[in-house]
């Protein structure tokens, strides 16, 4: 009993992430828990709500000592004071220096890095090989415009696809919505002057509530959902909504997905995708066009990505940050990035052989040369759930003018009328 006072076992470190990401961190809480003797908890949960849950736990102090999350919410949590800052503990790390700064900057507020991303990525519109056959559609398919993604989706619909044109929208696809469906149309929607074709104006740190861009924008989405009706809005409610797309595409169900870089894995399962040989047989993709407006982007991009960092409220910080190092140590996070196709963030896995030789990797990197970020400063997480809600009303049949109307009127209620801006 006395030797058992004298040391007394350290308490378990929490970690929560979602399913998705398992083959990354439970290979490095294994190694982490034969290193040191101690035990994680790890919580593991599904990636529908995930974003949500997160949330909810820091602000509620109930989070685990270290959390995945989206990088969209670093500087909103760390400007909450729930996240802990990881300068000091980097700077004592070898393998630190690897990381690009560009990438650190989505990760940190107000000059502090308070997360390590796991990947980043870039945006395209994937499509089905057999049903553009099926339709008649050429392939490789190289869209101008919105167009011509219009009618690629409506020869699609007269060829009996199911899901013609599955365009991420409303509440339940959460930051889908807003990254790969409203973001990416709205890049290319305007002329970039003055940053006409965003959420938020940079220069002046003023929301966006009317422009020509967002018009454009949810027209787009109304054509699609309700004018043509060109895909049904049958997904964007489903109980798993990457299960459900898994699903259509291995029933032949699905023509043109809006999605990311991740799906070369993803759209068959995460932790176990396919040979290079069976994907590229089934689908391929192309870049998003812009609108076909007269000195509009050509095609557009935004990049994000995951993270993971520490609770502020972490018993045992030091033990915390050696979980995370361990799951990021170059062994196991190259292994993972090139099993899962990922678009590296780190020169000593990015530069490797092994990386540079991916035909996937190579070819979805030269999108990045061109990409923006999402307006990741504080308030943007209000702003993407009033953009969710607003392709929900489209999906229920509301008139793009009224989403706008509604929209900016929001905007003002949320932020006053002088953080608003409106573009002619």
């Amino acid at each position: 009993m006395t030797a058992a006072i004298a040391a007394p076992a350290r308490a378990e470190v929490s970690f929560m992430y979602a399913e998705w990401i398992a083959a990354l961190v439970e290979p490095g809480i294994a190694a982490f828990e034969a290193e040191t003797g101690e035990t994680v908890n790890a919580i593991k949960l599904p990636g529908q709500g995930y974003d949500q849950r997160i949330a909810l736990d820091l602000s509620a102090g109930t989070a685990a000592d270290v959390n995945l999350m989206d990088s969209f919410m670093v500087s909103e949590l760390a400007s909450a004071g729930y996240l802990h800052p990881l300068d000091e503990l980097l700077a004592g790390w070898d393998q630190y220096q690897y990381y690009l700064p560009g990438l650190l900057e989505v990760a940190s507020y107000q000059d502090q890095v308070y997360a390590l991303p796991t990947d980043t990525d870039v945006r395209m519109l994937w499509y089905d090989l057999s049903n553009f056959e099926k339709a008649g559609i050429e392939t490789p398919w190289q869209p101008k415009t919105w167009d011509d993604v219009l009618d690629a989706a409506q020869k699609l619909k007269d060829a009996g696809v199911r899901y013609p044109f599955q365009l991420p929208a409303g509440t339940k696809q959460g930051e889908a919505a807003t990254m790969q469906g409203v973001y990416m149309a709205l890049l290319g929607a305007d002329v970039p002057e003055g940053d006409r074709n965003r959420l938020l104006n940079r220069d002046t740190n003023q929301w966006i509530g009317d422009s020509p861009g967002l018009r454009r924008t949810f027209d787009f989405f109304y054509q699609v959902y309700v004018e043509r009706e060109l895909n049904t809005a049958e997904l964007n409610y489903a109980t798993d909504i990457g299960a459900a797309v898994r699903a259509a595409l291995a029933a032949d169900e699905l023509g043109i997905l809006a999605s990311g870089s991740w799906e070369d894995a993803c759209l068959w399962d995460c932790n176990n995708p396919p040979s290079r040989e069976e994907r590229d047989a089934t689908v391929a993709w192309t870049p998003w066009p812009g609108s076909g407006v007269e000195g509009a982007k050509t095609t557009t991009n935004i990049s994000g990505g995951w993270t993971i960092g520490i609770n502020a409220n972490a018993a045992d910080k030091d033990l915390a940050f050696k979980l995370i190092t361990t799951i990021f140590d170059e062994e196991n996070f190259k292994a993972w990035t090139l099993a899962n196709h990922r678009m590296a963030v780190r020169t000593d896995i990015s530069e490797s052989p092994e990386y540079t030789a991916d035909p996937f990797l190579a070819e979805a990197t030269k999108l990045a040369a061109d990409t923006t970020g999402r307006d990741t400063v504080p308030g943007y997480q209000t702003v993407s759930a009033l953009i969710q809600q607003a392709t929900a009303d489209i999906l229920d049949g509301v008139p793009p003018d009224e989403v706008v109307q509604e929209y900016h009127d929001a905007l003002v209620d949320e932020f006053g009328e002088e953080n608003v801006i409106t573009y002619e």
